[in-house]
């Protein structure tokens, strides 16, 4: 097993530079830069010989350059995808150094060879070996610290090529895994709200069912499955069109008005315009239920119970006025305003306003507003 190891880890690693090697864009890019390199190097090199009065024809001192500059347009994209393969966060100091030296040599290598063969092959038309030799001598003598210097800037931009790739990859992932914590979070506020309207509305049920007003008791169930229903039909969905989150409340007030047809006078007045916008699940059936559960403990009958909406400098405005007791019988009022105030704020980071305030009378007002459009669903 273990004299496999060694095997199997090159395969491996083989496998990866391949992977990371750039597509076709990029070498046509890299082979557009190489060659203005080395029209610039062979410009500069025949100037100088007219310069000196020696003979030179430019293709010609363009073509003994191509070798030394045009094969970096091939090694260019082999450093690229070694930057890629060997990362320095999967590795220590010690072998990420050891392995890019590694590399680094066998590129080397590989240029270098390539380099011989064409310069010999440019200036002689075949491949002796004496032709060869030369070659050689001319790379041994030439100036190498040029291609180590070349070699460490393609691989320092390689690094900082892969590093931008890594963050970016990491950012999207982090915004991606933010927002499905806030789907989660808000999925759990919702799933807060389920419970306590069911056991509100089948207590209103109940009453009715003691009241032995079984005409009244049969409509309130029809019209609980009607929301539940809704309530499973959006059980994915955080936001929903204007007219069916009324639709939901008409049918939550018409079970009320069979337990307090008496104390309350509702009305609804909903304009046109806001039935298509967007609003979440739920969000107005705690405080119509908190506006009830006041009206409620009225002594006097028909206590007024209005909601309008409307659009208003380019904003959803709702306002929901009742008639409150002037001495509180219920301190649990508040938590379905709290859970409506945590879910707006993970869904439009505070641009929002719900402000209640009271009102001359003993009328109480709560105030909305919401923008117009919302992307987290």
């Amino acid at each position: 097993m273990n004299i496999h190891c060694p095997f199997i880890f090159v395969v491996i690693m083989f496998k990866n530079f391949v992977n990371n090697i750039p597509n076709i864009k990029f070498w046509a890019a890299s082979l557009v830069f190489w060659l203005i390199l080395n029209t610039v190097a062979s410009s500069h090199s025949y100037r100088m010989s007219i310069h000196y009065d020696r003979p030179a024809v430019f293709f010609d001192v363009w073509l003994e350059y191509l070798p030394w500059w045009g094969n970096w347009a091939i090694i260019s994209p082999l450093i690229i995808a070694v930057t890629a393969t060997i990362s320095l966060e999967r590795e220590t100091l010690f072998k990420f150094i050891i392995k890019n030296i590694a590399v680094m040599l066998a590129i080397f290598t590989f240029y270098w060879t390539l380099t011989i063969i064409e310069v010999t092959f440019l200036k002689a038309g075949t491949l002796t070996y004496q032709e060869l030799r030369d070659a050689s001598n001319q790379l041994l003598l030439g100036p190498l610290h040029m291609d180590f210097i070349v070699y460490i800037a393609v691989f320092c931009g390689g690094y900082a090529y892969s590093n931008y790739k890594s963050s970016q990859h990491h950012a999207a992932l982090n915004e991606q895994l933010e927002k499905q914590l806030i789907k989660v979070e808000l999925q759990s506020l919702k799933s807060q709200l389920n419970p306590h309207f069911l056991f509100n509305t089948l207590n209103t049920i109940a009453s009715l069912i003691r009241l032995e007003d079984k005409k009244n008791a049969i409509k309130a169930l029809s019209e609980l499955s009607l929301m539940l229903r809704k309530v499973l039909e959006n059980e994915s969905h955080q936001l929903i069109p204007f007219h069916q989150e009324i639709n939901f409340i008409e049918s939550y007030l018409t079970i009320q008005k069979m337990r307090f047809e008496d104390k309350l006078d509702i009305r609804l007045k909903i304009d046109d315009a806001c039935l298509q916008i967007p609003i979440p699940f739920m969000l107005l059936q705690p405080l119509v239920e908190n506006a009830i559960q006041h009206g409620s403990q009225l002594e006097s009958n028909k206590n007024k119970l209005q909601l309008n909406a409307y659009i208003k400098h380019n904003r959803l405005v709702v306002k929901l006025m009742n008639k409150v007791p002037e001495i509180e019988g219920n301190k649990g009022f508040g938590i379905g305003l709290k859970n409506c105030r945590q879910r707006m704020e993970k869904l439009y980071n505070n641009d929002f306003e719900l402000s209640l305030t009271k009102l001359e009378n003993g009328y109480f007002e709560t105030f909305l507003t919401l923008p117009l459009g919302n992307d987290n669903d």
